[in-house]
């Protein structure tokens, strides 16, 4: 009677425990594995890319803002293009006589991008292929005249923040059709209105012609592009470093300096500062 007791319980533990296996093996009650979601990359915001020849065909900056919608991101109308980062050689800015606006695509890390330009050896379209890592972007180009490369994209270093943030930029500037011995001074306090359009101020000491302007314009990547509507006066500059080189001209129906055009340097302070 005893054996028969111990069989039976015997077989009771043999029974749960395959029971358990069973249970553990495909019972439907465990969760399905998830998949990992890839994170497409953000490009947005005032850029500067360089585009470098392995051709020997030297560099091409290229200054823009992209607005991105899901996976697609285009740049601004006022993109500029500046072989060597020459103000002389800079293409765009000018719509609708010139409008160069870069277009690109994201999926996950990877991104590329397709920009048109004319140059001096005929249209140009380059096609960029990279991965970003955060806001920096780096990868290899092509183009339809021949010429291939690396490329690389960063974040404005000197963006402009919100109002009322001002930034100060001083320096000197002298007349290419009229030069002068002594070159004229300008300190510029330049900021970005509620519609992200820059405004501000110029103030001028030793110019014979001019002596201050009233600034409006765009950032572009690092870049800016301001004009004095009142005074008919333009001026592009370029990021080099620390410090920016801007091209200026006045039309020649311009009430003072009529016709006059010139390049100059200017200094800017590290941060912006408020009102």
């Amino acid at each position: 009677m005893q054996r028969m007791r111990q069989n039976t319980m015997l077989a009771a533990v043999v029974l749960m425990s395959v029971a358990v296996a069973f249970a553990g093996c495909g019972g439907g009650s465990q969760a399905p594995p998830t998949t990992p979601v890839t994170q497409n990359a953000s490009v947005t915001g005032q850029y500067n890319l360089v585009l470098t020849s392995t051709n020997g065909k030297g560099t091409t900056n290229i200054y823009t803002d992209f607005t991105q919608t899901g996976t697609t991101f285009t740049g601004a109308a006022n993109t500029l293009v500046c072989p060597s980062n020459d103000l002389s050689q800079c293409e765009g800015d000018d719509a609708p006589v010139i409008s160069i606006t870069p277009s690109g695509t994201v999926s996950g890390a990877n991104v590329t991008i397709v920009i048109s330009f004319p140059g001096t050896a005929g249209a140009d379209t380059v096609t960029m292929v990279g991965s970003a890592t955060g806001t920096s972007l780096v990868g290899t180009y092509t183009d339809s005249l021949g010429d291939s490369g690396t490329w690389t994209a960063s974040a404005a270093i000197h963006p402009f923040g919100p109002p009322p943030g001002v930034y100060d930029y001083s320096g000197t500037f002298n007349s290419t059709s009229n030069p002068l011995l002594i070159a004229p001074t300008i300190s510029i306090e330049l900021g970005q209105d509620p519609s992200s359009n820059l405004a501000g101020k110029a103030t001028i000491m030793n110019s014979p012609c001019i002596s201050s302007l009233t600034l409006s314009g765009q950032a572009i990547g690092d870049a800016f592009s301001l004009t004095d509507a009142a005074s008919k006066a333009l001026i592009i500059a370029l990021p080099t470093g620390n410090s920016f080189t801007f091209s200026y001209n006045f039309q020649p129906t311009a009430a003072n300096c009529a016709g006059d055009f010139g390049r100059g340097v200017v200094m800017t302070n590290q941060f912006p500062w408020d009102y």
